[in-house]
């Protein structure tokens, strides 16, 4: 048993370090797979299978010993798990004098073993469950029988409605690494649901080592409203808890919902979306969802068609290609974002109210559109933000 041998090299380190005598393990066909005595290991240890047979502890003495090969005094207890008998532990030394370790040391090897195998049993388990959530998520239209299954499996409710909420940890490198070290895996997950108030129908899970995504599960549409007034307040508590274990570079966003399980794939290709503009936009806050007004913004230039970008781009194309255009582009953004107020947009760009006045002025000659109108200024600021948006992503 491959995992046996794994772990009797472990056994051996640990209980070598606390206990004054030379020990061994043998699998249970008696083969020595550990011992403190390096020599010894892969050598037949033929008390092991007496011991096996009786299943109870034996005592080598140096009569007992004469005429065997490859066998020291001392005693060998039989080592069970889940009322099986999978190896022999030997402890080598005056019988008189081990005997009372013998006891003792089985039971913490057969507890480490437990637990080996119980943490095997969770790793195992974490990644069917991480495999069934990439299958829903990235498959085209994923098998409604593979998700009963899965969903049976996990004891998880099909068909709730739910919504997908992707998270954005940043440096793959240094989180990898950290996981390596520090095995924070499960504590992200599990700040990850207590932020967003989670209950047992949720399924959280790393995507990828930078990506963890939460499909929290709604009772109703307008439950989902509710939802979204929540999360920008949640995903807030989420950052600060991250940021507790040095993970700072977070992005939190939120898809729509969908009405069952097989469909929230939807709303993960939603959140990924709206991510990837937030990152482009450099939105602060880091947290992008379509009820927020500031995330909605920045994405509708790319929802426009590309026909019409095209044909826009023509017509405002000496404004463009002008030299000035990075400065009157950043003028222009800022006096639509002061509603159009020229003293509020000077304010705010440190210029004279007569220079702001200069330069849109010296827009509208080379567009001919009226800044001071506001189905002007629409197409205008659409225009720029689209160049902007591409100018970041290229």
């Amino acid at each position: 048993m491959e995992d046996l041998v794994q772990f009797a090299q472990k056994v051996i380190s640990s209980i070598s370090q606390i206990l004054p005598f030379p020990i061994s393990l043998s699998d249970k066909d008696g083969v020595i797979i550990g011992s403190t005595i390096p020599e010894r290991i892969g050598t037949v240890h033929p008390p092991s299978k007496e011991v096996l047979k009786k299943n109870t502890y034996v005592v080598f003495d140096e009569n007992k010993i004469k005429n065997m090969e490859n066998v020291l005094p001392g005693i060998a207890v039989p080592l069970t798990f889940d009322n099986k008998t999978i190896g022999v532990l030997g402890i080598i030394g005056p019988p008189n004098e081990v005997k009372p370790y013998a006891q003792l040391i089985k039971k913490s090897v057969e507890l480490m073993w437990q637990e080996t195998i119980y943490k095997q049993s969770e790793n195992l388990r974490m990644q069917t469950y991480e495999t069934f959530v990439q299958y829903i998520l990235f498959e085209e239209t994923p098998d409604p029988v593979k998700i009963k299954e899965f969903c049976h499996t996990f004891q998880i409710q099909d068909y709730k409605k739910r919504f997908c909420i992707l998270i954005d940890i940043g440096n793959t490198g240094l989180i990898e690494e950290r996981m390596r070290r520090e095995n924070i895996k499960r504590q992200l997950l599990e700040h990850t649901c207590k932020a967003f108030e989670c209950d047992t129908d949720a399924l959280c899970a790393f995507l990828y080592t930078e990506k963890i995504v939460l499909l929290k599960p709604l009772s109703n549409e307008q439950d989902f409203l509710h939802e979204l007034k929540q999360f920008e307040i949640q995903a807030k508590k989420l950052i600060n808890m991250f940021e507790t274990l040095n993970i700072s570079d977070i992005r939190i966003s939120a898809g729509n919902w969908r009405s069952r399980l097989g469909e929230v794939n939807h709303s993960y290709r939603e959140a990924e979306k709206i991510l990837s503009f937030g990152k482009i936009s450099k939105i602060k806050s880091g947290i992008y969802s379509y009820y927020n007004w500031e995330s909605l913004l920045s994405m509708l230039p790319h929802y426009l068609h590309d026909q019409f970008q095209d044909d826009v781009s023509i017509r405002l194309k000496p404004l463009m290609e002008n030299t000035s255009f990075p400065e009157l582009a950043r003028t222009f953004i800022e006096y639509c974002h002061s509603n159009m107020n020229i003293s509020k947009a000077a304010k705010k760009l440190f210029i004279h109210r007569n220079t702001l006045i200069y330069r849109l002025q010296k827009i509208e000659a080379l567009t001919s559109l009226d800044t001071k109108s506001f189905g002007d200024s629409v197409i205008l600021y659409l225009a720029i933000r689209t160049v902007k948006s591409k100018q970041k992503s290229s």
